[in-house]
């Protein structure tokens, strides 16, 4: 019964990669056209380590947290250059690649290799926790160590996409009362919403007036600037005075 979803029909690392990256705190819904345009574009970290950053800021506007982008254009690049067009199969090795933690290195090895690893997200916590009777408090490590005891033996992937689809579909936070960890905050009147108008003008023209940005949005220039420093902080863009630009690679 589990959802149809273009990258459980692959166990390509590369397409999982993409797939995992952009579920980041994003919405499986507002991914799936985003994947799919990406992975048609570039197929493989081949062609994915050539892209500009301005190319990948411009298939990725409307996902938020744009560092991601660069994220993945900077692990092709690190692929192509360092491991011979493959991602690595140690873990440890992975999480050295830019944006890929602890969470997402697992994902990627159980996804595409069927590794009997566990990953826990907002998902399967709320299922472990409700199902077992767990207490709400559980830490991090020992839930994990509950998921590893209950992990069916050459079943991984299975598992941890049932578990997902589970907890998404039907065990949801208001049934089940248990609540996630963190919540995100609103998007209007938000930095992120400033930010996203930033790199939605950059990709395209070459330099954004951030007093522009400014009054499109109606917020404060001290927010717009706040937003700005952000995203130069992450590498993603320049700023000289009032105006910003794409950052180079």
């Amino acid at each position: 019964h589990g959802r149809d979803l273009p990258f459980r029909r692959t166990v390509d690392p590369y397409k999982i990669a993409v797939a995992e990256i952009m579920l980041q705190q994003t919405q499986v819904d507002r991914v799936l056209p985003k994947y799919a345009a990406w992975v048609k574009k570039w197929p493989k970290w081949q062609s994915l380590a050539k892209a500009t950053n301005r190319e990948l800021l411009t298939m990725w506007s409307g996902l938020g947290y744009n560092r991601r982008a660069l994220y993945l254009g900077q692990v092709a690049r690190a692929i192509v250059e360092k491991h011979g067009g493959k991602l690595p199969g140690d873990p440890e090795v992975m999480r050295t690649l830019p944006g890929i933690g602890p969470y997402t290195s697992r994902a990627i090895l159980i996804f595409a290799f069927n590794r009997p690893l566990v990953t826990i997200d907002t998902n399967i916590r709320r299922v472990l926790i409700a199902e077992l009777g767990l207490p709400h408090s559980i830490s991090p490590n020992a839930l994990e160590t509950v998921a590893l005891q209950i992990l069916p033996k050459r079943r991984s992937r299975d598992w941890h996409n049932a578990l997902m689809d589970y907890g998404a579909m039907v065990l949801t936070s208001r049934r089940s009362g248990v609540k996630p960890l963190s919540h995100q905050s609103k998007f209007e009147g938000s930095l992120r919403q400033i930010r996203g108008e930033i790199i939605r003008q950059l990709t395209k023209k070459r330099r954004v007036s951030l007093t522009e940005v400014a009054k499109k949005l109606k917020r404060s220039m001290a927010d717009v600037q706040k937003a700005a420093a952000g995203l130069a902080k992450e590498g993603v863009v320049c700023v000289k005075g009032r105006k910003v630009q794409i950052a180079v690679q």
